[in-house]
């Protein structure tokens, strides 16, 4: 049963909310200040918000029919778990999220103010946001709103939200760490691309409208060049202005984007090729969580 839900959780897509937390974190510690509190409680909400899309998408999937038997790595298309289950695990993460997004607020800003109901709200949001991706009536993650999604709460909320919360200003400080946030965005999008990429074929046939699936294979593949190239670019930028850095230390990773980039290109949507699709959206996250500690180490 424990397994079951682990499963589910998907624990390997957690660096990919992790290193958005840690960039702000980093960065209200270079602009400003930083607090290992807010840290912590930043990283058990993300962790928190992520496992409730993950199980949100489990089961979303599985009640539209776009996972199948054929799908064994996901819990209710395998059997490893009900729905009454995953509904209720639906409700304990969400319940957990909300509860360690309300210490994070308390511990960051004190006691109830504008700026408290202003991150609440956000919050409720986030929560949103995780569920309906691809659960409920209307998921927007089938009407190819995912990627926007992904590049707003994994870049631009992760970071900037997390900055705010360690140094309580809004600056130009502030405005310069909009470029590692849309970074952070941009390269999140491009792990939702290649898994999108691998299934292509049965978005299709279910009706899930990715962007990948409106690009189609070539396209998506030119994009998710785009959007790595285009992060990699914001954040050379932002070490020229920020730091004393050139930023040339970022173009160390060009080239090994472009070698996971070619291997993605080369592959066909066929079955046989799934665990090597899988493999490439394993190595993305952490070439992402490389390019954040590379950033980090400029900084810092």
């Amino acid at each position: 049963m424990i397994g079951a839900f682990v499963k589910a959780a998907r624990l390997r897509t957690l660096p990919l909310a992790l290193a958005s937390i840690a960039m702000g974190s980093v960065l209200g510690a270079f602009f400003k200040d930083h607090s290992w509190a807010i840290t912590l409680l930043s990283v058990s909400t993300a962790i928190l918000l992520q496992v409730l899309s993950n199980f949100a998408n489990d089961y979303g999937d599985f009640v539209k029919g776009t996972d199948d038997e054929s799908r064994p790595d996901r819990a209710l298309a395998s059997g490893s778990l009900t729905l009454n289950q995953m509904k209720a695990a639906l409700i304990v993460s969400a319940l957990l999220a909300l509860i360690s997004g309300l210490a994070l607020l308390f511990m960051a800003l004190g006691s109830p103010s504008l700026n408290f109901w202003l991150f609440f709200g956000l919050g409720l949001i986030s929560i949103a946001a995780a569920i309906k991706y691809t659960a409920g009536k209307n998921p927007y993650g089938y009407k190819s709103w995912g990627d926007l999604s992904v590049f707003i709460f994994f870049g631009l909320v992760a970071v900037l939200g997390v900055y705010y919360l360690q140094s309580g200003h809004i600056d130009r400080d502030f405005w310069l760490s909009a470029m590692p946030a849309c970074a952070l965005g941009l390269l999140g999008v491009g792990v939702l691309n290649v898994n999108n990429l691998r299934d292509i074929p049965g978005d299709t046939q279910n009706g899930k409208i990715t962007l990948a699936v409106k690009l189609g294979k070539k396209r998506a593949e030119v994009y998710q060049l785009m959007l790595c190239m285009s992060a990699l670019l914001l954040l050379v930028l932002f070490l020229r202005e920020a730091s004393a850095s050139n930023g040339l230390v970022i173009l160390l990773l060009v080239p090994l984007y472009l070698i996971h980039w070619l291997r993605l290109r080369s592959l066909h949507n066929r079955p046989e090729n799934r665990a090597v699709y899988n493999t490439l959206l394993k190595m993305h996250v952490l070439l992402n969580v490389l390019t954040v500690v590379i950033t980090s180490l400029t900084l810092l």
